[in-house]
């Protein structure tokens, strides 16, 4: 399966489960996530790939420079339009070289690291499933009215070996 059609599902089920809740359900902190939101997690995840997205044309990606955009973390709908912003700009971009840029120190000399935009949406794709397995917990925890689509925060390989042992 291409990176492309993993990030568009993986966007479609935060779509689907962020469907289920109202703003205020949306952001409200939740002590199970040490007081976060849905929406920060959410919003997160939408930042990455907006620095993935932003980052195409110029050849570099930064995701230290994301923006914290407080409207995507506390508006439900807010939030679907950037997944769905996303969804569009990720399905019309090609594979290309990047330069991915981290700065661990906050020094501001960023170190270099050769990239390429699908091993970035490779990456995207790990970061998301790995926020979405936290949110499943809190959606079972405090939001258990919000039904869940089917391997919802679970590692594709995870649903690849689970598969092989009921073939067993």
């Amino acid at each position: 399966m291409q990176q492309h059609t993993v990030s568009s599902e993986i966007l479609s089920q935060l779509i689907n489960v962020t469907n289920q809740l109202d703003d205020a359900h949306f952001s409200q902190p939740l002590s199970i996530l040490s007081g976060n939101t849905f929406g920060k997690h959410v919003r997160h995840i939408i930042e990455f790939y907006n620095c993935l997205v932003d980052g195409y044309d110029s050849g570099i990606v930064n995701y230290d420079l994301r923006k914290h955009n407080l409207q995507i973390e506390n508006s439900k709908q807010s939030a679907i339009e950037a997944m769905n912003e996303i969804f569009a700009a990720i399905n019309k971009l090609e594979d290309k070289s990047l330069v991915l840029n981290v700065d661990y120190n906050g020094s501001g000399n960023a170190q270099k690291t050769f990239t390429s935009f699908n091993r970035e949406l490779v990456y995207n794709i790990e970061h998301a499933i790995h926020h979405m397995a936290m949110l499943k917990i809190a959606i079972a925890e405090s939001l258990s009215h919000v039904i869940l689509p089917e391997n919802f925060g679970v590692a594709y390989s995870t649903v690849r070996f689970r598969e092989a042992q009921c073939a067993q």
